[in-house]
Formats: C-alpha cells, structure tokens, sequence
C-alpha cells in the first residue's frame, strides 16, 4: 500500500471518528458512583428535605440552617476538601445526633475513603432515625447490589417505591437484580409493568422508556425503542425531554429526516440549547454541501458550553475536511490553551499536522496527547505514522515499552502481534497472538490471523480458529477468506468454493480473495469461471507485480 493511500485512510479514519453520527447505549449496572452521588445532591433538595424528621420539617429557621449545613459539605466534597468536610460532618452530628441527613453525609464521606463497611452502618443510622428517607435507602439498595445481596438489594427498592412510585433510582436496582437473577426478557416485563404504573408525564416515565430502549438495543429490537418515543411524544408534544429521547430513537433506527426534523423543534424550543445543536451539526455531517450550517450550530453550540472542547474538536474536523488547515489549527491551539492538563488539544493538533502530511510534527503531538492519556486512537495514530514512516521497527519498540508498563492490555499486544506479523517475525506473533486469546477467546481477528500464521506452520489448530473466527464475524470478507483457504489447502474443495464465493462477495475489490477463489474453481476442476475470474484479476489496473504474477501462472496452469 503506498504511503499517500494510508495517509488518506488515516485521515478519513481520524476525522470519521470526529464526524461519526451514531448514538452508542448499553445496559449499565446501578452501581455506587460517589462523584455521581455527590454531584447529584446539588441539583435537587427533595432528597435532602424527605430526611428531616416532623420536629425540623415544622420549624422553617432550623430547616433552612440543616439544609444549608448540608450544601456546605456536599460543596466541599465536590473541591475534594475531605478532611474540612469530616470535620464538618463529625462536628454536625455531636450538635445534633437525631438529624438523620447528617448520616446520609457521613456515609458519603466513608465513601469517598472506600469503607463501605462504614457508609452502610451510617445509612442504616439515617433510616433508623428516618424511615423515609430516601437517600439513605438508595445508598444500602446500591451498595447491596454492588456486594451481590440481590434479594437485600431488592428490599431496599421496594421500601423506596412504597415512599414514592416515582423513584427511578429504584426502578433502575430492581432492574439490576433482575437482570442478574432471570435475564434481560425478565428485565423487559419489569420495566413493561413498571412503564404502566408511573406516573405519566413524569421523568420517571421517561427514565423508564430510555431504559427499555436500552434492553431493546441489546435484544437488537431498536423499532420498539422507537415505538415507545413516539407514544410519549405524542402525549408530550412539546416536552423537550420527550423529544430529545425520540431523536435519539430515531437515529439509532436510521430515521436520519425525522431525526432532523425532531432536532430543529428541540432547538426552536430551547433557544440556548447546545446538546441538539452538536447532534444536528454530526447529523449534517453526513449530508454534503452543509458545511456552513455546520459551523454555525457548532458556534452556536460552542457560546452556551462552560467547556466547549468536543464541540470545537469537532469544528476542526470539519475545516480538516475542506482543508482549512489555518482555522482548523487556531482551534486546536484555543482548545489546548483551555485544556492544558488534557490530552484533546495535542491529539488535534496532530490531526491537523498530519493532514497537511506534516509527519514529524504530528508525531510529537500524538506522542505527548498519549503520555497524557494513553488511548487506543491517539496510539493508533502514533503507529500509524511511524509506518507511513517506514519505522516499523521503532512501533515494535514503542508497543514492547507499552506492553511491559501494562501486561494485561490486549489492545496493545494484539498490535504488537500484528507489527510481528507484518516483519514476518512470526514465532513472536503468535506467542502474543495466543496470550491475547487467553484473555479474551473471541477475539475474531486475532483468531483469524494465528490461523493464518498456524496454516504457515502446517498446524492442524489452524483450521479450528479459522472457523471460530468465521462464526463470530461471518460478514467478514478477509476472515470468510482465510477460513476458504484453509480448507482449501485441507483438502475440502467444496466447502472452500463455497465459502471463497462468500468472502468474494462480501469484499470484492480484495484482489487476494479472488485469486484464492479461483484456486478453488480450479481445485473443483470448474475450469472456465476460474479463467473468468483470472482474466478480470490481469486487467484489473490495482494488482500489483506480485498478483500479476501469480494470477499470469494460474492461467498458464489451466
């Protein structure tokens, strides 16, 4: 491959990445968050207020003094000012030993120092003091499900749903347990039921129909997602909630125009709304000629965000695009200069240099983005570079150093496998190849490629994983390949016909799988479609000497 052909798929790669309009969900366990736990004390007081006994409740000055003391520690909490904070909490229980919320703050903290021993005895204090309050059984529900006390988790839920029906952190453990007790079709009819029983209009009605959106995506079922959005919208027209939950229905079922169209009614409801504005700018994305109402909603997206870095990100992968190098570095240079602790700005830059094929300079940013935060795209990109760089050897040195910092990471030890692989060095591959397989077994491309190199070595394991990799990824042209041949060279003709016929149709314009399938033809004595296909290989202007040659050899055979 020439160095200009893999410069312009590591662009179009890096700037895809950028561009990409997807919507990722999955089904996440409830699990105790404290940074969440903290944060979300400040957003509501309704937790706060459900933990004062009846004495307080009656007495407005000494509520308003509990529920400042409160916010005064969970402010502290959220600067990481712990030890100000236990001062605080320890001082505000010796003052007042019968306010349960006191306790709610003490297990915080006993969190934050990872004694959950300690949280749950200060919780089961909070609920002995106050029967309802909310916060406190929401903790001992957490960390129950966290410690694998299903049925106690279970309890704890309950009691929360007994005290409000509309409690969605409830709702979200029970879902847990049932998910681990009976399966995903059980958390379904949970969620069903619960969907009919709430209050509609609600945000808990909401929260449950992105949670059953959630186990429609992992039943590969998106339409009922979508069936489900659009009945709320219907009864909430112009709930902005509502409808941002029906645009992200709608992209994940490739409704790309009502998607759009749902956009552009969130945005003309919410005139400073930045989140719909960037969804909208990624959707355009897709579109062409749409680049100038990109980077307004980008803009505007940008003015009404406290930290706009994946926004302008974003804004630099589009100039990219058009080749506004300048525009496209001065935001890269805005966001660094705003994030200088993070990575995001010096992987930009490098997108930048590496776009204008400024190799050494992209190398340096990549390389310090990655000292920063070492991810598998910024190490990609640093690989990649060094390749079009005709440094393979300097990757192998850079992913052994890696590898030795972090032996249980597959991702890099399966690119030092490849690298090994691609300097012949194949004893070495696979020893890697095979300790990536130890830790995770379906690692399609892994198991394709040791059954390449075990094919090499006449290994009779070759033809096993070859057709573990083809059952896990049989859309795969180059896997459907390297599992044809193998049993082509085993000897079962028809099968490898078949399945060549496969792998020619799934990735016709590789070169390598039609000269296999003509080897195929050949080898099942079908002697003319193998010409055929031979002929169109010779006049194909993409094969290189190699091909041409062993292409100009099978016709002379025949």
């Amino acid at each position: 491959m020439s160095n200009s052909l893999k410069h312009a798929q590591h662009l179009t790669l890096r700037i895809a990445l950028l561009l990409s309009a997807t919507v990722s969900v999955s089904v996440n366990a409830a699990s105790y968050n404290v940074t969440d736990e903290i944060s979300q004390q400040t957003l509501s007081m309704e937790g706060v207020l459900s933990g004062f006994d009846s004495q307080v409740e009656n007495q407005k000055q000494a509520m308003e003094a509990v529920k400042s003391n409160y916010l005064m520690v969970i402010d502290l909490l959220k600067k990481k000012h712990t030890e100000e904070a236990n001062t605080k909490v320890t001082e505000l229980i010796q003052q007042d030993p019968s306010q349960s919320v006191y306790y709610n703050l003490q297990a915080l903290l006993q969190l934050v120092n990872k004694d959950q021993a300690g949280a749950e005895q200060s919780f089961l204090k909070a609920v002995e003091l106050n029967s309802k309050n909310s916060q406190a059984l929401t903790g001992l529900a957490k960390l129950a499900l966290d410690n694998k006390q299903l049925d106690k988790a279970k309890s704890y839920a309950n009691q929360l749903i007994a005290i409000n029906l509309d409690d969605i952190k409830a709702y979200q453990v029970l879902a847990d347990v049932t998910l681990q007790q009976q399966g995903i079709d059980a958390v379904e009819v949970l969620l069903l039921d619960t969907h009919s029983k709430v209050t509609q209009h609600s945000e808990t009605e909401l929260a449950i129909v992105q949670a059953l959106g959630k186990v429609y995506l992992k039943k590969k079922q998106p339409e009922k997602f979508l069936a489900l959005a659009t009945d709320l919208v219907e009864r909430n027209k112009t709930k902005p909630s509502a409808l941002s939950l029906l645009a992200e229905a709608q992209l994940i079922n490739k409704k790309y125009s009502g998607a759009e169209k749902t956009l552009r009614q969130i945005i003309a409801l919410q005139p400073a709304d930045a989140k719909h504005r960037f969804m909208l700018a990624r959707l355009l994305g897709q579109q062409t000629n749409k680049e100038n109402e990109i980077l307004a909603l980008l803009d505007k997206a940008a003015e009404n965000m406290d930290n706009p870095a994946l926004v302008l990100s974003y804004k630099a992968a589009v100039l990219l695009k058009q080749k506004h190098y300048v525009q496209a570095l001065t935001i890269a240079q805005q966001v660094d200069k705003a994030n200088p602790a993070q990575s995001i700005g010096k992987a930009l830059k490098g997108d930048v240099f590496f776009a204008q094929q400024k190799y050494p300079q992209a190398l340096t940013h990549y390389q310090q983005a990655y000292a920063i935060t070492p991810n598998i795209k910024v190490l990609d990109a640093i690989l990649n570079l060094l390749t079009l760089q005709n440094k393979t050897q300097q990757s192998i040195t850079f992913l052994e150093k890696e590898l030795a910092k972090n032996t249980d990471n597959t991702a890099i030890q399966f690119r030092l496998a490849m690298a090994y692989q691609t300097t012949q060095q194949n004893k070495l591959s696979i020893k890697h190849y095979e300790a990536v397989l130890t830790k995770q077994k379906d690692h399609a491309i892994a198991l394709n490629n040791l059954a390449s190199l075990y094919s090499l070595q006449k290994n009779p394991k070759a033809i096993e994983l070859a057709k573990h990799a083809y059952n896990i990824a049989p859309k795969s042209g180059a896997i459907a390949d390297t599992y044809g041949y193998i049993l082509l060279k085993q000897g079962d003709k028809q099968k490898s016909l078949n399945v060549l016929k496969q792998a020619a149709e799934l990735d016709p314009k590789l070169i390598e799988i039609q000269l296999h399938l003509a080897e195929a033809y050949i080898a099942n004595q079908e002697k003319e479609p193998a010409k055929t296909l031979l002929q169109k290989v010779l006049n194909n202007k993409a094969a290189n000497q190699s091909e041409q040659e062993k292409t100009q050899k099978l016709l002379a055979d025949l």
